[in-house]
Parts: C-alpha cells; sequence; structure tokens
C-alpha cells in the first residue's frame, strides 16, 4: 500500500513538473507592448505582440508599454530676475518600441525612475531661467515651447517621444503677485485714459468736420450772394446803358419818355416865358 501511495505522489509530481514545462514555454505579448527576452538575465532579444516561445527556467521575459502614458512632476525653480515659482509638468510620453531593448539593457524595469523622471524634474529649470517672471506670466505659451523643446532634444535620441506638455499650477512668491496685481490694475486705467483721451480726439475732429462744413457752407452762401449782387449791378448797367444809347440815338425819345409820364396837368409855375415840354409847331 506505502508503495502504491508513492508511485501516487511521484506520478502527480511529474504530470505537474510537466504542466510548469510545458506552460513556461510560452508567453504571450499584448498589443501596445514588447516582450524582452532574458536568459539567465541577459538580454537576448525582444518580441512584438503574439504568442512567442522560450526556454523553461532558463529565460524569462519582461514586457515595457509601448503605449502613450502619463508622468508628472512639481517642479521648484528660479526665473530670470531671481523669482522664485513651483509648477507641476505633465506629459504625454510613449517608448519607441525599436529602443526597448536598449533602454532596458541600461535602466531595466524603473527605466521611468532612472531615464525619464529625473530630466522632467531638471530640464525645464533650464527653460524657467531664461525668462523672467512677468515674460512667464504673460508668454506662458513660450514657457512651453522650450521646455518641450528641451525634453524631446535630450529623450529621442534615448528612444522616448514627447507627444504633448502641459503646465499646470504655476505658483510666484504672494509678494511678487501682488506687485503682478496692481501692475494689472494700473495698465488698466492707463487703458481707460487713452480710451477717453481717444474718445475725445474723436469728438474733437468730428466737431471741427462740422464747423468746416458750417463754414464752407457760408462762404458758399456769401459767394452766391455776392455774384447776384454782381449779376443785378451788371443788368442795371447794362440796362442804362442800352438806354442812354437809345437816347442818344433817338432824341424824340426824350419826349416819348416825358409824354408818357405827364398826366396832362400843365404846371402852374414856369420859369420865364417858356412852356415846357410842349412843341406844337414842330413835326
Amino acid at each position: 500500500m506505502m508503495m502504491a501511495e508513492k508511485w501516487m505522489v511521484g506520478g502527480v509530481s511529474g504530470i505537474f513538473l510537466v504542466a510548469v514545462i510545458i506552460g513556461g514555454s510560452f508567453y504571450s505579448v499584448n498589443q501596445g507592448e514588447r516582450a524582452v527576452l532574458l536568459r539567465f538575465g541577459k538580454v537576448v532579444s525582444d518580441e512584438g505582440a503574439g504568442l512567442h516561445f522560450k526556454m523553461p527556467l532558463i529565460e524569462t521575459a519582461k514586457f515595457i508599454s509601448t503605449r502613450t502614458e502619463v508622468l508628472t512632476a512639481n517642479i521648484e525653480s528660479y526665473s530670470k530676475d531671481a523669482q522664485a515659482m513651483s509648477m507641476a509638468i505633465s506629459i504625454n510620453y510613449r517608448v519607441d518600441a525599436a529602443a526597448v531593448k536598449e533602454i532596458y539593457s541600461q535602466f531595466g524595469m524603473g527605466y521611468k525612475e532612472t531615464l525619464i523622471l529625473p530630466k522632467l524634474q531638471s530640464l525645464p529649470k533650464d527653460s524657467v531661467g531664461k525668462m523672467s517672471a512677468m515674460e512667464i506670466v504673460q508668454g506662458r505659451d513660450k514657457l512651453n515651447g522650450g521646455i518641450i523643446a528641451d525634453l524631446r532634444k535630450y529623450f529621442e535620441p534615448n528612444g522616448v517621444y514627447i507627444d504633448s506638455l502641459n503646465l499646470e499650477n504655476i505658483n510666484f512668491s504672494d509678494a511678487f503677485e501682488k506687485s503682478v496685481e496692481q501692475r494689472m490694475q494700473a495698465e488698466v486705467e492707463v487703458q481707460k485714459v487713452q480710451q477717453n483721451l481717444a474718445r475725445e480726439r474723436v469728438q474733437a475732429e468730428m466737431l471741427i468736420v462740422q464747423q468746416k462744413a458750417e463754414a464752407e457752407k457760408i462762404i458758399i452762401n456769401a459767394k452766391a450772394n455776392a455774384d447776384a449782387v454782381v449779376m443785378q449791378g451788371e443788368a442795371e448797367a447794362k440796362a442804362i446803358r442800352l438806354k442812354a444809347e437809345a437816347l442818344a440815338q433817338n432824341s424824340n425819345l426824350v419826349n416819348l419818355l416825358t409824354v408818357e409820364k405827364w398826366n396832362g396837368v400843365l404846371p402852374v409855375t414856369t420859369l420865364g416865358n417858356s412852356v415846357p415840354l410842349l412843341n406844337l409847331g414842330g413835326k
């Protein structure tokens, strides 16, 4: 009975060992991952998505994501004008599939902590130190562009690609933030004054245009009146000249005009013996 039990235990153990060996001969890699195959701890190859074979008990597989991932770091630094500041910086990054074996060989599975995070905390300080605090406040896009350029310059040769970067919670000292607030209020007041001056200038220009138009209108009316007076004078002078010419050409016209104006009553008194305006015998 004891022998049978030993054979049974040995058989079960053998089956279990075979199952372990067979099960340990295969591994699968998910989409968005890369497997690094190790033989006694030494990197021998890397594999993409799918089912793969490995030597049991001799080879092991380590998996590194090639998907886009997020990493955040808190940074404290100084601006060009020695203003202390803090901020949170987040990056969307991905590991190049072709660089997985090299990254694991140099940094192991802790590549985030040893390769990415230290530079994510140090490189942005160079960009911050190139700008004054006011430039940072007014030009966050410029700071963002400088930081992402520095990060890409370092990480891409090491097989890590930075897809995007986001700066959050940029804070300066209370004294500086108060000075910025006061400066912004002063700028708002200056803008109000400038707007008022501009409005007054426009109103003055409109008044000048209006006054100019009225002056031109007066000049036009005066010229028209003067022209009318001249034309009337010329007409009267012409009429007088025509009458004078007519009288000079016909002396009887004077008598005719006198007769036309006579009311038929002789004058009561005369000077001398002559009767004016009567030529009874003449033709």
